[in-house]
């Protein structure tokens, strides 16, 4: 849908302190493709008028992509680089709004709805209705037949909130979206004209109303003044000096008139008329609704109450804007529900137990409301279990994996985890002794035939991961963790801010961490001749939900190794093995990230069949282990990046899961997946649990692969 925004302020400043704001909520709050085309500076009170014999002249902005932060420009020659540019013209609003819908933006399409303002003021009544330019570029658009809606925010002080003009505008997309989406068909009305008081008390409970123009009349707009000015044979105008100099011609004692409507007895008369018109509305805190015809006439049957569709429910987002997934959440909040409220503050009431309103929670674990997850079932959805060590603690997972082999032993898992020892140990001095109690990995340790992998249990984004295959190498592992432990951060070799190799960069604090997972190292991952014979894993998002059903979503990346792959030794390099990106930082080039489905040369159906097998049974393991391990709650879920590895037989293994996996990871060029892995836990688990009906269609690519595979549905509600 192609939208044009103009209006009679101008371009973002002063004048006009919210037409940046209004933009950003439109592109947060819909799909729309906009179109902007501004007055070059403030052209108020100047209605539906056009120049005649006046050449407009257009320009352009690159507006700041934060509201209220100046623009760039401007310059006369579009830059076409992709960026984001408004086109300014020295004409009135009315001519903007004729050029942009006839010539500034043939290339997007027809435009379909016009949009006026916001209105840096009110236009409610005749008086203001009939000379303002927001309405009168609203009546054009009328008149070229597109349907258009004014827009004017009523301010009582000149000291304007951006808190206050962030709920306005997002109240006005609303209001304008239900608006467009209700059009009378049979073409009574033409144009809307809405009135905003912008106040603290604005929410989405303020009262809408439809109302009528108030029919007011007012005396003189002008005073009389004294002629205080003299022409200059040049043309230039001049004040009255106490002399007047023999050189100056002057027209002294000509009739002036200055502008000066008193507009305070304008607005104190409103009290004097019935209500059911704009401006008492606007007096009275609601907001107005007003239908017109293009020929500023009323439409009869429009009376009372508007009411818009309560949201479904509010949601919680309490990341950063500038965060990678913010964006993406809330553009799939809006996009796919239409009255959604999205709120940022950590510490807003909604939040706390009690407030009986709706809320989906996305958050940081730490910021998360527990006490409401575990006592309101009904009203709260977080985005996180509480108790789900089972599965992101490498050493609690290969508990729960070994555990459940014992109990199923024809599981999947007996052949694709790989063999795993649990070790605890606190200082290097100790590890004969701990060996002793893994013995089957001492003696294979002792044989030297088998090379290894040490994981901190706890750690993540692959710091402190090690390979040996010698006892010698592993003590040796546990004295460098300790020697780091006790260097000074004054004596590292490396500024804070520079770059570090990945063998000097992923390091480990003994003193933080006592738990460890040895796995049995694969040797013959799977190779790509296409992808540089690269070791790589497969990051898969697995989704759990309620208690419980897992879905893993099919959409998969390959996550390679910076450098070829060649057998371990003992001089190994870990940027050849180790395939973590996070670890990889300015080095990470483009074959680091790519799509599973993109990869060539192997049985990809076969690998995404062990994946969802391991998938559903790697849960159901968790789920055993109980709920002090694992704690599934009907009023949560939770994206896991679930990592796996393929050998050269097309064997996949599990390596472990993570909690709160780094999207960021998956870079711009790939952020259509995480994207799409949003819209589907939207679609599938957000809507279903606050029962929306009205949820719009989530587009994909008909590929299938951007969809939630279930892989275990099992009903274990009595573990809360």
């Amino acid at each position: 849908m192609h939208v044009l925004v103009t209006n009679d302020d101008g371009p973002p400043g002063s004048d006009s302190p919210f037409v940046d704001y209004f933009i950003d909520a439109l592109k947060k709050y819909t799909d729309w493709n906009i179109s902007v085309a501004l007055p070059d500076c403030q052209k108020s009170w100047i209605s539906k008028a056009h120049v005649i014999g006046h050449t407009m002249t257009a320009s352009y902005i690159t507006p700041s992509p934060t509201p209220g932060e100046p623009y760039e420009g401007p310059y006369y020659k579009k830059r076409n680089q992709g960026v984001e540019e408004w086109a300014l013209l020295d004409g009135t609003p009315a001519s903007c709004a004729q050029v942009g819908i006839h010539h500034l933006f043939k290339d997007k399409g027809p435009v379909n709805l016009v949009l006026s303002g916001p209105n840096f003021g009110r236009n409610s009544s005749a008086l203001f209705i009939l000379s303002s330019g927001t309405i009168g570029a609203a009546m054009e658009g009328a008149l070229c037949g597109i349907p258009s809606i004014g827009l004017s925010f009523a301010y009582n002080s000149p000291i304007l909130d951006a808190e206050h003009t962030k709920t306005a505008c997002w109240l006005s997309v609303r209001l304008i979206k239900y608006l467009y989406d209700a059009w009378p068909k049979d073409d009574t009305v033409d144009l809307y004209s809405i009135n905003i008081p912008l106040n603290a008390e604005l929410s989405g409970e303020t009262k809408i109303q439809y109302t009528h123009i108030l029919e007011n009349r007012w005396g003189s707009a002008f005073e009389y003044i004294e002629d205080t000015v003299l022409k200059s044979a040049t043309g230039e105008l001049v004040e009255v000096a106490d002399q007047v100099q023999p050189e100056i011609d002057d027209k002294s004692g000509r009739l002036q008139f200055r502008w000066k409507p008193n507009l305070k007895a304008v607005h104190d008369g409103v009290t004097e008329w019935p209500e059911g018109n704009d401006a008492y509305a606007i007096a009275h805190g609601f907001i107005s609704v007003t239908p017109l015809r293009a020929n500023y006439q009323g439409v009869a049957g429009y009376t009372g109450e508007l009411k818009l569709p309560s949201p479904s429910f509010t949601a919680v987002i309490t990341y950063m804007p500038t965060s990678y997934i913010y964006p993406l959440l809330t553009a799939n909040l809006h996009s796919l529900f239409p009255n959604v409220k999205i709120i940022s503050d950590p510490n807003d009431p909604v939040i706390e137990e009690g407030s009986g309103i709706h809320v989906f929670h996305y958050a940081e674990y730490e910021d998360l409301n527990f006490e409401r997850l575990m006592a309101d079932r009904e009203h709260y959805l977080a985005c996180s279990y509480i108790y789900r060590k089972a599965l992101i603690r490498k050493n609690f997972l290969a508990h729960a994996i070994a555990t459940y082999k014992v109990k199923h032993p024809n599981t999947i898992l007996t052949k694709h985890f790989p063999e795993s020892y649990e070790l605890e140990l606190d200082y290097a001095e100790y590890l004969d002794e701990m060996l002793d109690e893994i013995y089957e990995f001492r003696d294979q340790l002792i044989e030297g035939d088998s090379w290894w992998i040490l994981k901190p249990s706890m750690s993540d984004r692959g710091q402190g991961i090690r390979l040996f295959h010698t006892r010698e190498e592993l003590k040796e592992i546990f004295e460098s963790y300790e020697e780091n432990d006790d260097e000074d951060d004054e004596e590292e070799s490396y500024d804070d801010d520079a770059v570090k190799p990945i063998s000097e960069s992923n390091g480990v604090v003994t003193s933080q961490v006592r738990f460890f997972l040895i796995q049995k190292y694969i040797k013959n991952p799977l190779m790509l001749e296409s992808c540089g014979n690269r070791k790589f894993h497969i990051r898969t998002y697995v989704v759990a939900s309620g208690a419980l059903k897992v879905y893993v979503y099919k959409d998969m990346l390959a996550l390679f190794a910076l450098k070829q792959y060649s057998s371990p030794d003992s001089d190994s390099d870990l940027e050849a093995h180790l395939t973590n990106t996070c670890l990889q930082g300015d080095f990470k080039d483009e074959g680091s990230v790519r799509r599973f489905w993109s990869l060539e040369g192997f049985d990809k159906d076969t690998v995404w069949d062990q994946i969802c097998n391991i998938t559903g049974e790697t849960f159901a393991a968790a789920v055993s282990l109980g709920r002090l391990h694992f704690q599934p709650l009907p009023n949560a879920f939770e994206i896991y990046g679930v990592d796996f590895l393929v050998d050269s037989d097309l064997n996949t293994s599990i390596l472990e899961v993570n909690a709160y996996p780094d999207f960021a990871q998956t870079g711009n060029e790939l952020k259509e997946l995480v994207d799409g892995l949003f819209k589907n836990v939207l679609t599938e688990i957000v809507a279903p649990f606050f029962k929306v009906k009205d949820i719009q269609e989530s587009q994909t690519d008909g590929s299938g692969y951007g969809e939630l595979a279930l892989v275990l549905d099992q009903n274990v509600s009595g573990a809360w």
